[in-house]
């Protein structure tokens, strides 16, 4: 079943020592599974920061993407956390937190 992109986001990316490179992130729509039924998937695609797309299921098509949506902010922030810088194509610099998800940190009732 072809999947149909319905978000995506560039970025530049950078390795201690090395050449900026171009960051792509994509997300699929959330589909019913054929593997896990009755869980819905998304399937992410994070070129250059991870080999492969990859499949994250949830219960439901809304709990799919949220979870796929979180997962690629993980991603962005794993990059970082291991050194690399990630800007804006603009070149300004890039923050994960604009996406939200570090909002309600520990502390949320």
């Amino acid at each position: 079943m072809p999947t149909e992109v319905i978000t995506e986001f560039t970025l530049v990316g950078q390795r201690p020592g090395e050449a900026e490179f171009p960051v792509h992130l994509t997300i699929t729509k959330p589909i019913p599974s054929e593997k896990m039924s009755p869980a819905w998937e998304c399937s992410i695609s994070a070129a250059q920061l991870w080999e492969t797309p990859f499949t994250i299921y949830g219960e439901d098509s809304f709990q799919a993407l949220c979870l796929a949506c979180r997962h690629s902010v993980q991603i962005l922030d794993s990059f970082t956390a291991h050194r690399g810088t990630l800007k804006y194509p603009s070149g300004e610099s890039f923050e994960a937190g604009v996406f939200g998800f570090k909002l309600l940190g520990g502390n949320a009732p």
